[in-house]
């Protein structure tokens, strides 16, 4: 096989520069004749390997090398698209028609959000650009996603361009190195928001050395970068004042523990969405973060949840100051797991989905299951726990697990096995006391949906007698108001309802959900309803 070196270099076509041609994306490795055909040739190695057709060979001669076998081919450079400056970009996206700002796609952002999981892309492109700007020197975030964006432009072109701009969406353009980003950022002094996302980008060594272009740089987005964790760290080198970091969609399965001069012990929001790690023990190596306050690890392959200490009911020092972790559509498959949480000393805000333990329950039942688990845990799935929805959780929870509570009690064996599936159990025995309230065989734990209460108004001190009624757990509370109003004969007046429990705290609790059914407070048999107009 003959080997042809490309000896030309059109000051367009340069070996390494990126292209576009009909929405793909590659990178040009030759520029020249090829075989007898006439004319020159662009030899083009595709980011998307079913764009090209070999492997940089023709008729036995290798013009060039892929990254995949198919990921090459020729094409006529007039049927692409080179790349143009940043400025450039700027003033065709936004320029001035009529004294007004132009250019900006509103369409588009919302999948885009999710496709890159890039969140202040919100306001990108749009939002803080309105009809009264009219200099590009008042821009002060910048979209320029899919504009064929390749270089920085003339010196200082882009400072004297948008000197007060705070954030630059410079995603999926025709960027081919790290040294091109900072010749961009190094003149918008003022940036704190980047993203760089689906550009070709190698990691270089001596990247230390672009860090002045990214000193006030504090969020950074890197998806579908082709990243493994080396990489990212080694990116995050350049950028001393990091705070939040998102690398979505790329090739993370291993993590390393933080040296304590990384850049990375910095971090307060960390999104690691749709990347290959299957091993919690990857993500305790991340414990040691002492600002990490979010955590996203949706789309992985997390099978369980564990945390090294010697007892079940032991708080971890991983961690610290975590408050928000987002494990949803992973693969973890036993409810220990969720319990294991419960050891994060400061969780406060937890989204589990599409996850192989909640099969088999209900919502609402999966729902309570978790809350009841977890002592501080405020928002489940985006929605607050209010104060009678955990009260209702943790009783339930230990009305359905109280049997085998009871059965443990001579054996410490099964006792301690019984605290490392359930380490929140003991608590709520003492919170609570352990209910005695028969469980049915027939359906595993789930109580007679029907109870007797007792209907009191304080206000009748002459005969304070209470009115016994049998009730539904489904009922809602505008039903049972009714009825109060019925039983009291209120004379049309509305009464307002609340209820105080039989065996436990004498607190009483304000009926105050007219839509809510009786279940979501946990009335139990016995308790008082007290009725006022």
């Amino acid at each position: 096989m003959k080997i042809l070196i490309s000896m030309v270099e059109d000051k367009n076509y340069k070996i390494g520069s990126r292209i576009e041609c009909d929405g793909y994306r590659g990178t040009v490795k030759y520029f020249g004749p090829v075989g007898d055909t006439k004319g020159e040739w662009l030899g083009v190695d595709w980011d998307d390997p079913t764009r090209g057709k070999h492997n940089g060979t023709y008729d036995g001669v290798e013009y060039f090398k892929t990254w995949r076998p198919t990921s090459g081919s020729f094409i006529r450079p007039g049927k692409v698209k080179l790349g143009i400056s940043c400025p450039q970009a700027i003033r065709a996206r936004y320029g001035l028609i009529n004294d007004e700002l132009v250019g900006i796609d509103k369409d588009n952002l919302n999948s885009l959000q999710k496709e890159i999981n890039a969140p202040f892309l919100e306001m990108v492109g749009f939002s803080k650009v309105n009809k009264k700007q009219s200099k590009f020197d008042q821009l002060k975030v910048i979209w320029l996603r899919e504009q064929c964006v390749s270089d920085a432009g003339r010196p200082r072109e882009l400072e004297e361009l948008c000197p007060n701009l705070d954030e630059l969406d410079i995603s999926r353009n025709l960027i081919n190195s790290w040294k091109f980003v900072s010749e961009i950022c190094c003149q918008l002094r003022m940036l704190t928001r980047l993203n760089v996302s689906e550009n070709h980008l190698p990691v270089e060594q001596n990247l230390e050395t672009l860090k002045n272009a990214f000193l006030n740089v504090k969020h950074l987005t890197m998806a579908k970068m082709n990243y493994n964790w080396f990489d990212i760290q080694q990116c995050i080198i350049m950028f001393p004042s990091i705070q939040e970091l998102s690398v979505s969609f790329n090739i993370v399965d291993t993590l390393e523990v933080p040296s304590k001069n990384s850049n990375i012990m910095k971090i307060t929001e960390l999104t690691l969405e749709a990347n290959l790690i299957s091993s919690w023990d990857e993500v305790l190596k991340l414990g040691h973060l002492p600002s990490l306050e979010y955590l996203n690890l949706n789309l992985n392959k997390i099978n369980a949840i564990y945390f090294p200490t010697t007892h079940p009911m032991e708080k971890t020092n991983l961690f610290p100051a975590l408050r928000q972790l987002h494990i949803s559509k992973n693969n973890i498959s036993e409810w220990r797991s969720i319990s294991e949480l419960e050891k994060l000393v400061n969780l406060e805000e937890l989204k589990l989905r599409d996850n192989p333990v909640l099969q088999g329950e209900t919502i609402e039942t999966a729902r309570q299951l978790i809350i009841a688990r977890i002592t501080k845990l405020k928002i489940l799935n985006g929605t607050e726990i209010w104060y009678g929805e955990r009260r209702g959780a943790e009783y339930d929870y230990l009305k359905l697990f109280g049997p085998h509570w009871i059965d443990s009690e001579n054996n410490l064996e099964k006792r301690n096995e019984f605290i490392a599936n359930h380490p929140r159990y003991p608590s709520l025995v003492q919170k609570y006391g352990l209910p005695d309230i028969p469980v049915s065989k027939k359906n595993g734990g789930m109580m007679s949906n029907v109870i007797s209460v007792e209907f009191v108004c304080p206000k009748d001190q002459g005969q304070n007698k209470g009115i016994k009624r049998k009730l539904l757990k489904d009922m809602e509370v505008q039903k049972v108001t009714g009825l109060a109003q019925r039983l009291f004969k209120t004379g049309g007046k509305i009464p307002v309802l609340s209820f105080l429990q039989q065996n436990l705290s004498r607190d009483e609790i304000p009926l105050d959900k007219p839509l809510q059914k009786l279940s979501y407070y946990s009335i139990q048999d016995g308790d008082q309803v007290l009725v006022r107009w």
